[in-house]
């Protein structure tokens, strides 16, 4: 499991990346790379959750997956489901940086100083973003593609400093 995830950790950075340097393709196709992160994180999350039994993990996972399913199901919907997903997307980031905060912090002994402050950094930043989306709904749309590059690169790092350590770590 562990090469599983730095292998999707590492193609999820480059991904990104190549979202950076095309950041108005990445905003005219961002549904579709949510779908695929929703995707992929919610069956990480599902994998290690139950592996760890840790239940909000599991709820986060089905939540991935149910919202990544509604991108597959209804992309060509009118604008409405655009700015639902302005707002879902949002509310991810958020829900998101509050798991990795929580993570961060159960883990902190796993962690060296640096790579623990670095974790707290990212946290706080996706959640900033998340609430800056809810007031500025119409700013996010329009960094929507540095955005997706962002994500996909935080996930990418975090699912391989997990897959690094993650047979060091028990449930707490």
């Amino acid at each position: 499991m562990s090469v599983f995830m730095v292998i999707i950790g590492i193609l999820m950075v480059l991904g990104g990346i190549a979202c950076v340097a095309t950041p108005v393709a990445t905003t005219f196709s961002l549904m579709y790379f949510f779908m695929i992160l929703l995707f992929v994180t919610g069956i990480t999350f599902l994998i290690d959750s139950i592996r760890f039994r840790f239940v909000p993990g599991i709820v986060l996972g089905i939540l991935s997956l149910i919202a990544g399913g509604f991108i597959l199901f209804s992309p060509n919907m009118s604008f409405m489901t655009e700015t639902i997903m302005l707002y879902i997307m949002a509310a991810w980031f958020v829900i998101r940086g509050i798991f990795g905060l929580v993570n961060v912090i159960r883990r902190r002994r796993f962690i060296s100083g640096g790579l623990f402050v670095l974790g707290l950094i990212v946290s706080i930043l996706v959640i900033c973003a998340g609430i800056y989306s809810f007031v500025h709904p119409a700013v996010f749309a329009g960094a929507l593609g540095l955005l997706a590059s962002c994500y996909f690169i935080v996930e990418g790092i975090d699912l391989i400093v997990l897959g690094c350590i993650g047979n060091r770590l028990r449930p707490l």
